[in-house]
């Protein structure tokens, strides 16, 4: 016997959807959901707090209860995603080892240079976002490799069968 499924979205109709949006953006406005933590000490700072993120934070609220199950369903296969960009670099490393030794050459000039922009985009630490930021700095280097990888992924897959990798271990998220 199958199970049937269905998203949130689609077992809620508009009316409750847009009264849950509602009551979650009014709900920043109460006294009993703000954050307890003590205000920044800096006037700027206490600026951002107290204006900006309350009032956007109460807009992202509401879109965070709208797809809820989308966001939840995203952040569980990201650590997967990661590790897997995490590998694919590693080819893109190995691919140009071995085209410098002469080793693989069946790859475009084009290519090669997009490989070559993303390891070194990786390796620069002054780059969009830079690597001292905590949590963020890497983001931006994961971004571009993962860019890079989509793009280039049937060059990729023929150079990982060259070596006789499992592609699987390569490229499995990817559809």
């Amino acid at each position: 016997m199958g199970t049937l499924a269905a998203k949130l979205e689609e077992r809620i109709d508009e009316n409750t959807r847009r009264k849950v949006r509602d009551e979650v953006a009014g709900a920043a406005h109460d006294a009993d959901l703000r954050s307890t933590a003590p205000l920044p000490t800096g006037r700027f700072s206490r600026w951002l707090e107290q204006v900006l993120a309350q009032r956007l934070g109460s807009k992202e609220l509401a879109k965070l209860a709208e797809h809820r199950g989308e966001v939840t369903a995203a952040w569980r296969h990201l650590p997967d995603r990661m590790h897997l960009v995490a590998s694919q670099t590693k080819l893109m490393m190995e691919l140009v080892d071995d085209f410098r030794t002469g080793a693989y050459r069946k790859i475009s000039w084009r290519s090669l240079a997009m490989v070559v922009f993303a390891i070194l985009y990786a390796a620069n630490p002054a780059d969009v976002l830079p690597d001292w930021l905590p949590g963020l700095g890497v983001l931006d280097d994961i971004a571009v490799a993962a860019l890079v990888t989509r793009v280039l992924r049937d060059e990729l897959r023929a150079y990982c069968e060259h070596k006789g990798y499992d592609t699987n271990q390569y490229f499995a998220a990817q559809a």
